[in-house]
This record gives C-alpha cells, sequence and structure tokens, in this order.
C-alpha cells in the first residue's frame, strides 16, 4: 500500500495527517479493510464539505479495495486520483489492471509516467507486462532501466539473458547503475552472474555449470545457484547428478517450489511413481497457485498412463501462469502420446516463444515429422541449429528431419545429408544416443548391417571406456541383437539380448523377444519370423530414445 510506505499523497506543506486520516491508517495496517473503508468514506465527505484534499480518502478507499481484490472499484477510486494531476497512484492502477488480464492498459497507465520520474517497481512491473504483451524490445528497454535504478535486481539480468539481450549491454548498464548510485559493487561477482546466465540462455551448457558451480562454492548451500545447476544437469541428460541436486534443494528448504516439475519429470523417467505422488502432494499442500505444483501431479497421471487427467492438471497449470514454459512443453508431450501431432506443435511452439529452448525445438519437430509435415520439421530443426548450433540435440534434429523426408521422398543425396548431420551430432557428443539410434536406423533400412554393427559397438565401447552411467547402454545392446538377427547371427543375437536384460532385468520386450529366439534356435518353434520375434521391442521403434520433453 502506498500510504503504509513513504508515498503520501498529502502536500509536502502539510504538518502531518488528520486525526480521521491517521486512524483510517491504523485500521489498514491491521488489515481491518472493512472498517478502514467506512471511517475512510467519512473522511471523504468531511474532505469534500471542508474544500479540502480529498485524494487520501480516495487512495485510502482503492488500498482497502485493492486489498479485498475488488480490482475494478479500486481502479475507479485510483483515477479519481488523476484528477488531482499526480502519478503515484499509477502503479496501483496498473497493478489492478494487470490482475483484471488487462496488461495492454495496465502498460499504458504506467507509460504516462515520465521515464525519470519512474521508480524501481515501476521499470520492474512495466518489463512483466511487456512481457505477457509479446512486446520483447521495451521489455529489455525497461529491465535495462531496472538495472539502472539498482544493479542488484538480479531478476532483470536473467530475463534480459532470456530474452536474448546483448551481453555488453548489460555489463556495462550493471556498471553505470553501481557508478551512478554509489553501491558497493564488490558485494557480489555480478559479471560472472551475468555470465552465467547468458552462458545458459546461449545454449552453452557446460560452461553455464562450471559458472554457476564457482558461485556455488563462493556461496554455499545457496538454493538459487542450485536449481540452476540441477536445470542445466537436467538439460544435458545428467538426471543422475540433476536428482542429486534437487534433492540437495528438498533437504535444504522443503518449502521450495521453483523448478520442482523438472525434479517431478526426473522421477517420471525412472518409473519412481511413489516418489512422484509424494511430491506432487508436498508441493500442493505448500502452495497450490503455483503451476509447478499441478505439472507435477500432470506428471503423475501420464506416468500412469491417464492422458485425460494429466491434461485436465497441466491445464489448471498454464491457467494460473501463462508463461510457465515447462507446462506449456509438458502439455506438448502429452498431446504428442495421446496422437495429436497438430495441437502438441502448437504447445511445444508456445513454450518456444516463452523461452527459446532446443528442449521445445525437439518436441516441435517430432510433432510436425509426426503429422507428416516434414518441411515444416526441417524448418523447425534449422532454427534449431541457428539458436543452437553447438548443441548435438539440435543437429540431431536437422538429420532426423531430414531424414525422414527423404525416406518418403526416397532421395539419396538429401539421405547422405542427414547422415553427415547425425555424425556431426555424435562427434560433438559421442555418448548421445539419439542421433546414433537414428544412423543406425538408416542404415539397417540400407541394409548395411556392418556400418550399424560398427557403430553400435562403438557406442557400447565409449559408454564402458568413459565409465559412464548404465544407462542407455541395455538399449543398444537389444538394438545390436535386433541387427544381428536381421543378418541372421543369431547366437550373437541371443548374447546382445542376454546383455541387454543383465542391464535392465524389467525389460519385458527383449525378454520376450529373447525367448522366442531361443525357441526359434532349438527348433522348438520354426513358424517365427525374424519380424515377428522384433516386433513389440522399444528398440524396433525409430526413436529409440526418450527426447528432454
Amino acid at each position: 500500500m502506498a500510504i503504509d510506505t513513504n508515498e503520501r499523497l498529502i502536500s509536502s506543506s502539510a504538518p502531518s495527517f488528520t486525526p480521521l486520516q491517521d486512524e483510517c491508517l491504523k485500521l489498514y495496517k491491521e488489515k481491518q479493510y472493512k472498517s478502514c473503508e467506512i471511517l475512510a468514506r467519512m473522511e471523504l465527505a468531511s474532505a469534500e464539505q471542508e474544500g479540502r484534499d480529498a485524494r487520501v480518502a480516495w487512495a485510502m478507499l482503492g488500498d482497502c479495495a485493492h486489498s479485498t481484490k475488488q480490482y475494478s472499484r479500486a481502479i475507479s477510486y485510483y483515477r479519481r486520483i488523476h484528477a488531482f494531476g499526480s502519478h503515484k497512484y499509477r502503479l496501483k492502477e496498473a497493478q489492478c489492471l494487470q490482475a483484471l488480464g488487462n496488461v495492454v492498459e495496465a502498460s499504458s497507465v504506467l507509460e504516462v509516467i515520465p521515464r525519470e520520474q519512474r521508480s524501481l517497481i515501476i521499470h520492474m512491473t512495466l518489463g512483466n507486462l511487456y512481457l505477457a504483451s509479446g512486446r520483447t524490445a521495451s521489455a529489455c528497454a525497461s529491465f535495462l532501466d531496472s538495472l539502472l535504478a539498482n544493479p542488484y535486481t538480479l531478476e532483470a539480468v536473467e530475463w534480459l539473458a532470456i530474452l536474448g539481450a546483448e551481453k555488453s549491454v548489460v555489463v556495462e548498464a550493471v556498471t553505470r547503475g553501481f557508478k551512478q548510485n554509489g553501491y558497493d559493487e564488490n558485494l557480489i561477482p555480478s559479471r560472472e552472474f551475468i555470465s552465467a546466465h547468458f552462458a545458459k540462455h546461449r545454449h552453452q551448457a557446460a560452461s553455464a555449470l562450471q559458472l554457476f558451480s564457482k558461485l556455488e562454492q563462493q556461496f554455499p548451500n545457496n538454493v538459487y545457484l542450485l536449481l540452476k545447476m540441477a536445470s542445466l544437469m537436467h538439460h544435458m541428460n545428467d538426471e543422475e547428478g540433476a536428482a542429486r541436486t534437487f534433492e540437495k534443494v528438498r533437504q535444504l528448504e522443503s518449502t521450495n517450489v521453483d523448478s520442482m516439475d523438472q525434479y517431478g519429470q526426473i522421477l517420471a523417467r525412472q518409473n519412481l511413481h511413489d516418489e512422484l505422488n509424494q511430491l506432487a502432494s508436498s508441493l500442493l499442500e505448500i502452495d497450490d497457485k503455483r503451476p509447478e505444483a499441478w505439472t507435477t501431479l500432470a506428471l503423475y497421471h501420464e506416468s500412469r498412463h491417464d492422458h485425460e487427467k494429466a491434461m485436465a492438471f497441466v491445464d489448471k497449470a498454464i491457467t494460473l501462469d501463462q508463461r510457465h514454459a515447462f507446462a506449456h512443453r509438458l502439455r506438448g508431450a502429452i498431446l504428442l502420446a495421446d496422437n495429436r501431432p497438430d495441437h502438441a506443435a502448437v504447445s511445444f511452439f508456445r513454450a518456444n516463444e516463452i523461452v527459446r529452448d532446443v528442449t521445445s525445438y525437439e518436441g516441435l519437430v517430432d510433432s510436425y515429422l509426426a503429422a507428416g509435415k516434414y518441411k515444416e520439421a526441417i524448418c523447425a530443426a534449422k532454427e534449431a541449429i541457428s539458436a543452437a548450433p553447438r548443441d548435438p540435440r539440435a543437429v540431431t534434429l536437422v538429420g532426423l528431419a531430414l531424414a525422414q523426408g527423404q525416406m518418403r521422398a526416397d532421395n539419396g543425396e538429401g539421405m547422405e545429408k542427414a547422415k553427415r548431420a547425425l555424425r556431426k551430432a555424435l562427434a560433438l557428443d559421442p555418448s548421445a544416443l539419439r542421433p546414433l539410434m537414428a544412423l543406425v536406423s538408416i542404415h539397417a533400412r540400407e541394409k548395411d548391417y556392418d556400418s550399424c554393427i560398427e557403430l553400435l559397438r562403438r557406442g557400447i565401447e565409449g559408454m564402458s571406456d568413459s565409465n559412464s552411467s548404465l544407462k542407455g547402454q541395455d538399449m543398444l545392446q537389444s538394438r545390436l541383437g535386433e541387427i544381428y538377427m536381421l543378418c541372421e547371427r543369431y547366437q550373437d543375437a541371443i548374447t546382445c539380448f542376454h546383455a541387454a536384460l543383465a542391464l535392465n532385468p524389467m525389460s519385458t520386450d527383449v525378454q520376450r523377444a529373447l525367448d522366442k529366439l531361443e525357441r526359434m534356435v532349438r527348433g522348438v518353434e520354426t513358424s517365427y519370423q525374424v519380424e515377428e520375434i522384433m516386433e513389440g521391442t522399444p528398440e524396433s521403434s525409430s526413436r529409440g530414445y526418450r527426447p528432454s520433453y
């Protein structure tokens, strides 16, 4: 409330509030809004009868209405103050308009205030209003003004990195902010903080993780920094590291809700349904007005293959925060799993509008491919590689889009381009499963089984040599078994299926394929065909890899 701070609407020449105004303020501070409103109306009547300035009474009425969420009513009171030529209550009016969903009108109310008279809260409010209405350039300008007003407005730094501002411009604004305001610039390493965020949103995940880790060493057990690190690990497919970091955050601050839906996604992928259900219940108890609680609940129902309930809960999350990119990505994933690729593409596109991310591009390309829109898939993949030229996932998308498009067109030259893109992705990240499996599928389609075997063996050996997690090796072993079956090397296929089951004993499809193959080799069952044995194995699909969305 403006009256309750330092923005009193009485003239500087006036010695103090009237006794009636003081009583109104006491009631407001005690949150007795109805009593304050009744008394304020009496003050208003007295002021008008005596010919005094009535702005304080109108302000009190407006603040009581604002505090009780009667936003339209509050707006009408604040506009009475404008008649006196005051800008001080335009912020309150804009906040009410924003609460009613009128973001364009809200920003126009604040734009009337001359730039040099705008406070930090007005700059930040304008920035968020511009974001909500898609005015990116104006949002960047407001966030830069926020840094000039107070260089420790770190939220503005984060938004500027997300919006793609120039890093040098942000550094300059922070430097000027320190000099103009006389702030101590040595309290935190501001440049490192800026560099970490810009590396993250320029898709330089390894560099960003290193920078955030360095900051966390300087400020240990910092929940904000740990969440950034966990999110980066998650995007780098280091699910074990991300899970450990998320768990540490939960231990440090059990009431934290930020980014917990990403932790929920990891639990869902690990089929930890009970833990996921507990997390969703905990988040809802902490704050059921936050989207993360509902997206986590949606993840639980989606993990149970209940698309209808999952969709209802993710829609609830989007209603609570329309700019929660994770909710839009999850909505796209649910729609894609429900065989509705055209609708899924819309959700992934919206997620990408909010925060440009390779994960959203993965969903967008997969949706277009599932819908048979190969030109759109290739265009989206090229956009991804423009945004993140060194990200192997983006390079993989180009290869996948070209491969599926050329398969339909039977274009040999285009297929060679697809192979080159997938090989480039593997060169960037030799442990990446998706380009490897896609390349194997192309060679298998061409009946070049020797190339398939070489690629898969190299992948298995690479994982073993690097002492990396066993995650993914079961898929490679199973796929190698399939290739051996196709070239009639049945004993080698049996060995690979056994190796896959040793790594993942829960794979019932692989077990079923192994049983059929062993019966065929022993002559117990001679009617099986290779294709029939392979049918149903997870690696027989063209994906063989679960994308990060």
